[in-house]
């Protein structure tokens, strides 16, 4: 028989699971609807690289570029926190390569001359006050290339 006093924390743990489950779900599904199409001329490399993300959150993905291709980089978000999301592109050393804050750009192309791992840093600012409830969407990095 379950102790009530471990009832509680096994119902707990079952409703984030079933939650983050469902989220990531939605995420994956709102990156094939509605970024794939953005990339263009480019090929998707076709990894999924998504997470739901709340304002004051960032997060950051080593992802492999190949020399020869050129590539375009696409952060694409949900409109509840696309306005003030930005995002960088750092070198190996941290070496600031390209950072979309303060444009409205969301996307980044670039030429590889070295096979190289880049860092992408993607940062929701907190501009919540008071008692605000901070507004969270789905963010997914998409990666396209050219040979």
């Amino acid at each position: 028989m379950i102790q009530k006093s471990f009832l509680f924390p096994l119902i707990a743990l079952s409703v984030q699971l079933i939650l983050f489950t469902e989220l990531s779900a939605q995420c994956k599904s709102f990156t094939k609807n509605k970024c794939m199409k953005d990339l263009g001329e480019f090929n998707s490399n076709g990894q999924y690289n998504g997470a739901v993300m709340f304002q004051g959150e960032e997060a950051t993905l080593m992802q492999t570029f190949y020399s020869g291709q050129k590539y375009k980089l696409m952060i694409c978000s949900q409109s509840s926190i696309s306005e003030s999301l930005f995002f960088e592109v750092q070198d190996y050393r941290n070496n600031l390569i390209y950072s979309s804050d303060g444009t409205d750009k969301n996307d980044f192309e670039f030429d590889v001359e070295s096979t190289q791992q880049l860092k992408i840093r993607i940062v929701i600012p907190d501009n919540v006050s008071g008692s605000q409830i901070k507004k969270n969407g789905c963010v997914s990095v998409i990666v396209g290339f050219q040979e």
